[in-house]
């Protein structure tokens, strides 16, 4: 089962009527704050080339444009009517000057031509929970080739332990609105092994790491895709 997030009339609707931080899930400041602190622990200096893979409504990008040099954010995500939401409503206008429209591009298989070459960090925060194993796939093989050797691709993924039952539904560690988060096999949200990974980075340039916590308000691990 699709995730929700591929029904754009219904992503235009959420836009619409004002309410694109909400059809990304929320949490607006924290995660966008949070990414932003992450990379630069991991080493993001404003002259790198930085891309958002599943950008949305600029969550991330609105604290990103800022900590790059001009011209060094990219996005790209399935939704243009919540790229052109997060472009206008959400970036000030010294904010737009730096980051041209043309660096953020729609497309429904990760189509990457957009980029004018190639870039040192990419960032998916709670992408991967919400697609079938195949597109993750599908999105790290057009990735690879716009990611520069030693660049690192960061994604977070629901994961369940190595012995687990994949086709039982898994309690993640964390809440959505107080509730448990159940995430499943074939439906969205999607949960995947550690070694789910480690198969479909095989013949691709990566070396995948489990870097497990890192400060989620809703408990999603991240792993590290390192280009090599």
């Amino acid at each position: 089962m699709h995730s929700p997030y591929y029904d754009e009339q219904a992503v235009q609707r959420e836009v619409a009527a004002g309410r694109h931080r909400e059809a990304i899930g929320g949490l607006w400041d924290a995660l966008g704050e949070l990414q932003l602190r992450f990379l630069k622990d991991q080493g993001l200096q404003p002259r790198h080339k930085l891309l958002d893979l599943g950008c949305g409504a600029l969550r991330f990008g609105v604290k990103a444009v800022d900590c790059v040099d001009p011209g060094n954010y990219f996005g790209v995500d399935l939704s243009a009517s919540l790229i052109e939401a997060g472009y206008l409503r959400e970036l000030s206008e010294s904010q737009r000057a730096k980051l041209p429209r043309s660096h953020l591009h729609s497309s429904p298989d990760f189509d990457l031509s957009f980029l004018p070459g190639k870039v040192d960090f990419a960032i998916a925060q709670s992408l991967f929970t919400h697609m079938p194993l195949n597109h993750i796939r599908r999105c790290l093989s057009q990735l690879a080739p716009k990611l520069d050797n030693g660049g690192v691709f960061f994604a977070t993924a629901w994961l369940v332990p190595d012995d687990w039952d994949m086709a039982t539904p898994f309690t993640q560690p964390g809440t959505l609105d107080g509730d448990p988060i159940i995430s499943f096999d074939v439906r969205d949200p999607y949960h995947y092994k550690l070694q789910d990974f480690q198969y479909i980075v095989t013949g691709l340039p990566y070396r995948l790491r489990l870097l497990g916590d890192w400060g989620h308000p809703r408990g999603q691990p991240m792993l590290a895709f390192e280009r090599v």
